[in-house]
């Protein structure tokens, strides 16, 4: 019993350092990456939606996501890589946590 109630305290530490490792990735992909193609801010793109939102357009393989940007000739042919379906979930991490809900800033130099 004290070990399950011990597990249930450290369960939520080890599941936040997994989502930070990848909102750090997400983050340096968008500057990277994405940056380029959209020319927009990585604070400014995460505080485009809601974490609910954002959650939203990358459900179902990120088909919302993709149809919202790729008005955008360069992101609608990067988003048909294969490199694009990799670093998606990390992408996620990224705006989820950065969200206009939230009450973290990225600190995005671009």
């Amino acid at each position: 019993m004290i070990k399950k109630i011990v597990l249930l305290f450290l369960l939520p530490i080890f599941v936040y350092a997994i989502n930070e490792a990848d909102v750090d990735k997400g983050q340096t992909y968008y500057k990277f990456i994405l940056y380029e193609k959209l020319n927009i801010k990585g604070e400014e793109f995460t505080k485009l939606y809601t974490q609910k939102q954002w959650r939203e357009l990358f459900s179902n393989n990120s088909k919302k996501f993709k149809e919202k940007f790729s008005k955008n000739r360069q992101m609608k042919e990067f988003m048909k890589t294969a490199k694009f379906e990799k670093i998606v979930p990390y992408l996620k991490a990224f705006t989820i946590y950065y969200a206009k809900d939230s009450n973290v800033v990225a600190q995005c130099e671009e």
